[in-house]
């Protein structure tokens, strides 16, 4: 019988190799190469002291996750208790600003953001401020989803889009106008980014540039309200996306042109919505796009909207129903953003590669709205017409 003592060492040694397991999750790099080294080196060590026992294989166990509870548990405290974005300013941060402030508008672009290149903080923390529990209990799994999807996707185009979309912007508003781009999940924050040009701007217009409201947006009017009630800046929100009758034009525009013109009547359409945003508000701007699509003769019995959940099986079965439609080819369109998240675009690409090979059918996908006059126009619209508002 092998010793308590023993059954002790081999338990410890696997709380540690449950935290360097979360370690090689979430780090990249010379970092992850050594975990690996040392997640090979206790591994060996386990395995000489527990021969291969079934006591001892349920001590190791026991210990993995241990160390794994433990290890996403300090992850936890350790990043939600780092001061890095707006849902941790506090209001007595905000002081007035100059007397003199400018009388043109501060214009903000916002959205939710992406890092460009993997950050395993920006990524667990955004992680960790969502609702599912069952994702902060597989924090670390998820983050090495992220992980590696960038390490296949290369980087994220997001703030480049909404740089490129702020620079249009500010070009078509003339000096009038002085335009920024912000964020609720990577830097600019975008609560920072407004308490900064609250003291140096009368007026601060911010423009969504998301489909529909969000829990971040919620938080960040309820916070604005609160701690600007006594500083003297305007701060007004342009409409949501979803009312916009020119992006369904440019989404439709950009499906012809993936499709063609001929293969509109033998097209599927999967309009993908997203689970983190109203899905009143995107029902509603689905709605309109399928009514467009179906006036461009495309066929309504072909056009599912589908919410994303990571469930490759319910785009399967999604795909495969068009097919017995008597669908020849698919149009999957992410129709809630810009462009969608890295972890998303790598892992719809999979499925449609899988699911071409699988239904022998042509199957295209359409990863956001992207950059496009109807837009532009839409969003010069919606900051002319909040601005002039009383």
């Amino acid at each position: 019988m092998i010793p308590i003592s023993n059954n002790i060492m081999i338990l410890i040694k696997s709380i540690l190799l449950g935290l360097l397991l979360i370690g090689f999750l979430i780090f990249k790099g010379n970092i992850e190469r050594l975990i690996i080294v040392a997640l090979i080196l206790i591994i060996i060590n386990i395995f000489k002291s527990a021969k291969f026992k079934a006591n001892c294989i349920l001590v190791v166990l026991s210990g993995i996750i241990i160390g794994y509870i433990l290890g996403n548990f300090l992850l936890f405290y350790s990043i939600l208790s780092s001061d890095n974005g707006y849902k941790y300013s506090r209001r007595d941060n905000i002081e007035e600003g100059k007397d003199n402030k400018l009388s043109k508008p501060a214009v903000i672009i916002f959205s939710n953001g992406e890092p460009y290149l993997y950050d395993s903080s920006i990524v667990l923390k955004n992680i960790y401020n969502g609702k599912s529990f069952i994702k902060k209990a597989k924090a670390p799994i998820e983050a090495f989803k992220y992980k590696m999807a960038y390490e296949n996707m290369g980087s994220s185009k997001y703030s480049d889009l909404c740089n490129r979309i702020k620079d249009n912007l500010a070009i078509r508003l003339g000096v009038d106008y002085d335009l920024y781009s912000a964020y609720f999940n990577v830097y600019p924050f975008l609560y920072d980014e407004i308490v900064k040009l609250s003291k140096r701007y009368e007026k601060i217009i911010l423009v969504p540039l998301i489909l529909g409201e969000s829990e971040e947006y919620q938080i960040l009017k309820k916070q604005i309200e609160e701690d600007f009630i006594n500083i003297n800046t305007d701060i007004r929100f342009s409409p949501f996306l979803w009312e916009s009758k020119k992006l369904p034009k440019q989404i439709l525009e950009k499906s012809i042109k993936a499709i063609g013109n001929d293969l509109r009547e033998a097209s599927g359409i999967i309009l993908i919505i997203s689970d983190r945003e109203s899905i009143y508000d995107q029902t509603i701007f689905s709605n309109r796009l399928i009514a467009i699509m179906e006036q461009a003769n495309f066929e309504k019995e072909k056009i599912i909207c589908l919410k994303h959940n990571d469930d490759e099986n319910l785009l399967l079965k999604s795909i495969h129903n068009l097919k017995t439609k008597g669908a020849s080819n698919i149009l999957i369109i992410s129709i809630s953003t810009l462009l969608e998240n890295v972890k998303d675009q790598y892992n719809i690409g999979e499925w449609v590669k899988s699911a071409a090979k699988k239904e022998f059918i042509d199957i295209k996908y359409i990863n956001g709205w992207g950059i496009g006059e109807n837009l532009l126009n839409e969003l010069e619209y919606k900051i002319r017409i909040t601005n002039l508002k009383n």
